[in-house]
């Protein structure tokens, strides 16, 4: 069979539109963040421990996109988050980019994965610990510093041929995996026997037990591994 194009020029086409979507992913999360009610922060960061004594306790820029992500995709209001309630009242034209990575984060979720091999200059191929599926995650930072074996957890945007995360994971060691976060899997599992969709509430829920039992892990010196630009 003769491809219409070369294998490397697909290649570049794909990362060439991930790094056009990673940028006005970062765009519209900073439009979003504005959007969120004063009470979303101390709320959420509660929910994901990092309030102590009344204080919201962040040791570094990741923890503030984490607890910012968390925000954005539960902290509800009248059942909406705040990327629902942007689509309702200032929707981008259909067929635009913009459109396309809101739908994607409309559809993101939190998930624990492995990572089964490294993509040099383009990222990894995770093996979705919950769902038992594999996926193609697009992420330059972690195609530099990552390593097969190695347990990730953090939210995931899926497009049509790729996935990008939501910009940090959090990793964690196999003692803590089997520990803490597989009894959170399993819990999530039984009471999910339908599809691999979580319902808001417990979505909202399965993330903050699983971002709060991996801060916590990591304590104040915890290492994340943050997707870059190019």
């Amino acid at each position: 069979m003769k491809w219409p194009f070369s294998f490397k020029k697909k290649t570049d086409e794909v990362l060439e539109r991930y790094q056009a979507l990673r940028k006005i992913g970062r765009e519209l999360n900073l439009s979003l963040v504005k959007q969120l009610p004063k009470a979303a922060v101390p709320e959420c960061g509660k929910k994901l421990g990092l309030i102590k004594a009344g204080t919201l306790i962040l040791n570094n820029d990741d923890e503030i996109a984490i607890l910012y992500d968390y925000c954005l995709h539960h902290y509800r209001r009248a059942s909406k988050n705040a990327i629902e309630r942007h689509l309702e009242q200032s929707q981008p034209p259909a067929d635009s980019a913009e459109m396309l990575v809101l739908q994607a984060m409309v559809n993101s979720y939190h998930g624990v994965f492995r990572v089964e091999k490294i993509l040099p200059n383009r990222g990894a191929i995770l093996h979705d610990q919950m769902r038992d599926r594999q996926i193609s995650l697009m992420d330059i930072g972690l195609s530099e510093t990552g390593m097969p074996g190695i347990i990730l957890t953090g939210r995931i945007l899926p497009f049509a041929d790729f996935h990008m995360s939501s910009g940090t994971m959090i990793p964690m060691t196999e003692a803590v995996y089997a520990e803490k976060i597989k009894p959170i899997i399993y819990k999530f599992l039984q009471h999910n026997t339908t599809d691999d969709r979580l319902s808001p509430s417990q979505a909202a829920s399965f993330a903050a037990q699983i971002i709060r039992v991996s801060l916590q892990a990591g304590g104040e010196d915890n290492s994340f591994y943050t997707d870059i630009e190019r």
